[in-house]
């Protein structure tokens, strides 16, 4: 069905790529038994929370589809050229109006809808100005990619304006693990473009990724958890990396969580205990089905859970990177390398945090952990990119081999 130029349909495009369709299905398939079977454990409290917990992820699966299928069916670079200001204006007052709404450890960074029978629904409009930036950036790069004459300011200004607000309004929330996953974003989109009044700026940047990989190793030390520590507001940044070289200096407290995460990994041995029979999940893991989700399945399943969890994401990524290889359009390049790395970056910040090494951030493992705004955004991106692979395989940009073309269309 047409309205105005909008397509509404629950198919996908043609040409999209199956593949990664497949690998993101059974992912969020895969998730949501792990996200039922870690809330058994709260069965004590709550004896209906299975049906609340079910029907609330079957809620934003469905939304989730369909703003994947809308996406991937309507979204052009023009259409994102003229929207991109009401979009940015719309997630830039609802990142500031999340003040409002109660905090979780300090951190006010949500949205809090009450539902009558089902408790709350919680919205992160970070998650979605993530992929936001993605797009914007795409937008600028595709726009000046053909004037060669553009000065850096004329190309980076509206992106950059629209990132210092909402980089402020995140630090506002006391978020700096998703203020440090969009600062990343940003900045590998932002090397991306091979426009010459960038290449000065972008060996800055590279400079500045490379200094921040190696100072990892010297922020997991003593000397600069002495430093934070003398430094209110970043306190709790010590803490955590305090926690990351030995939860067991406090383990009834602030060690706690990351304890009973590894207790998980050390009880699964190499098959798990089977599904549905972990016992971390009943009261000493309190974001089992969130952050910690992984250390569940480990748990349960072993090295095959792990496993399952591990390929979803290498196919989603090979598929991302292989058309972004594939593409001559620089604005595509950036969405769909922007959007492996929102994958890649939760995938590296969640598996580093709850194994103990690197600091917890508090990022969701996308596709598996509970939590609409996560799914919603991600699989925002998943339909923007998905139109834009439909439309390189289209233009004939990659070649589509035979048994490419057999391959069923949802």
């Amino acid at each position: 069905m047409r309205i105005k130029n909008i397509v509404l349909t629950l198919k996908m495009p043609k040409k999209f790529d199956f593949l990664m369709q497949f690998a993101v299905l059974i992912l969020i398939l895969f998730g949501t038994l792990m996200i039922v079977s870690t809330n058994v454990g709260n069965t004590t409290k709550d004896p209906y929370i299975i049906p609340k917990v079910l029907a609330k992820q079957l809620f934003f699966i469905i939304v989730s589809y369909v703003l994947m299928t809308f996406f991937a069916n309507n979204f052009t670079m023009k259409r994102a050229q003229k929207l991109f200001p009401i979009f940015g204006i719309g997630i830039i007052i609802a990142l500031f109006s999340t003040q409002l709404f109660e905090g979780v450890l300090g951190s006010k960074a949500w949205i809090r809808i009450p539902i009558p029978g089902l408790g709350e629904m919680t919205i992160q409009p970070s998650e979605f100005a993530k992929v936001y930036m993605v797009v914007v950036m795409a937008v600028f790069v595709e726009l000046t990619a053909r004037r060669r004459k553009f000065k850096f300011w004329t190309i980076v200004r509206i992106p950059v304006y629209f990132f210092m607000v909402i980089a402020a309004a995140i630090l506002l929330q006391k978020d700096l693990g998703t203020l440090f996953v969009l600062v990343l974003l940003c900045a590998i989109c932002f090397l991306i473009p091979s426009h010459i009044s960038l290449r000065k700026q972008q060996r800055w940047v590279r400079l500045g990724l490379i200094i921040g990989c190696i100072s990892i190793v010297f922020i997991m030390s003593e000397p600069v958890i002495d430093f934070l520590n003398g430094i209110g507001p970043l306190q709790h940044v010590a803490v955590r990396i305090e926690n990351a070289l030995n939860p067991f200096t406090d383990p009834h407290n602030n060690g706690y969580q990351l304890i009973n995460g590894l207790y998980g990994f050390a009880r699964s041995g190499f098959t798990g205990v089977g599904l549905g029979n972990s016992i971390q999940k009943y009261g000493y893991l309190t974001q089992s089905d969130n952050d910690f989700i992984l250390s569940i399945i480990v748990e349960e399943l072993g090295i095959f859970g792990l496993m399952v969890v591990v390929l979803g994401y290498v196919v989603i990524l090979q598929r991302l990177f292989y058309y972004a290889f594939h593409t001559k359009s620089e604005g595509y390049k950036v969405i769909l390398v922007g959007t492996a790395m929102y994958i890649f970056i939760h995938f590296a910040l969640n598996v580093g945090g709850v194994s103990g090494l690197i600091p917890l951030t508090g990022v969701p493992l996308l596709f598996i952990s509970s939590g609409g705004s996560s799914l919603m955004s991600i699989m925002t991106a998943i339909g923007i990119s998905q139109s834009v692979i439909s439309r390189i395989r289209r233009q004939g940009s990659v070649a589509v081999s035979a048994a490419a073309k057999q391959l069923p269309h949802t």
